[in-house]
C-alpha cells in the first residue's frame, strides 16, 4: 500500500488594510495632536525649577535674554501686549487679566522685576512666570 502525501490546506493570506487604517489614524492623531500647543521661541531658555505645577504657555508673552518682549516671534511693548490681551480677553471691562510670562533663564533678575512692573502699570492684574521642572 503506498501513502499519498495530503495536500496542505492553502492558507489564507492576512490583509493588511487593517495595518494599514491603524497606522493612518494614528498619523492623523500625532498631526493634530502636535499642532495643538505652540512652540517655544527658539530665542527663549526658560528658567529651571525643581518644584512646579506643571503648566503649557499658549498665548505667553517670551522675554529674551536682552530684554526684548516677543509673541510668535513678533516684538512688542508692555503697554502694547496688555492693550492687545485686553482686546482679546472675553471680559474686556473686567479688573482681572491674567498674563503668563516665559522669561529667558539668563535674564537679569532686575530687569524681569521692571517688565512685570510695567505690565502692572499698564493694567496686567495677575502675572504668572512659566519655568521649566528640572531634572532631578
Amino acid at each position: 500500500m503506498m501513502r499519498l502525501a495530503r495536500p496542505r490546506a492553502a492558507r489564507e493570506r492576512e490583509s493588511t488594510v487593517t495595518l494599514i487604517n491603524i497606522v493612518f489614524l494614528m498619523l492623523i492623531f500625532f498631526l493634530v495632536a502636535g499642532t495643538l500647543t505652540p512652540p517655544l521661541d527658539g530665542e527663549v531658555t526658560l528658567i529651571s525649577t525643581t518644584d512646579a505645577e506643571r503648566s503649557e504657555p499658549p498665548g505667553a508673552l517670551f522675554v529674551t535674554r536682552d530684554g526684548a518682549l516677543r509673541v510668535k516671534g513678533a516684538e512688542v511693548d508692555a503697554a502694547g501686549f496688555v492693550a492687545q490681551r485686553r482686546a482679546q480677553s472675553e471680559a474686556p471691562d473686567s479688573e482681572t487679566l491674567e498674563i503668563t510670562v516665559a522669561a529667558d533663564r539668563d535674564l537679569p533678575a532686575s530687569r524681569l522685576v521692571d517688565i512685570v512692573g510695567a505690565l502692572k502699570a499698564a493694567g496686567a492684574s495677575k502675572i504668572s512666570i512659566i519655568t521649566e521642572r528640572a531634572g532631578q
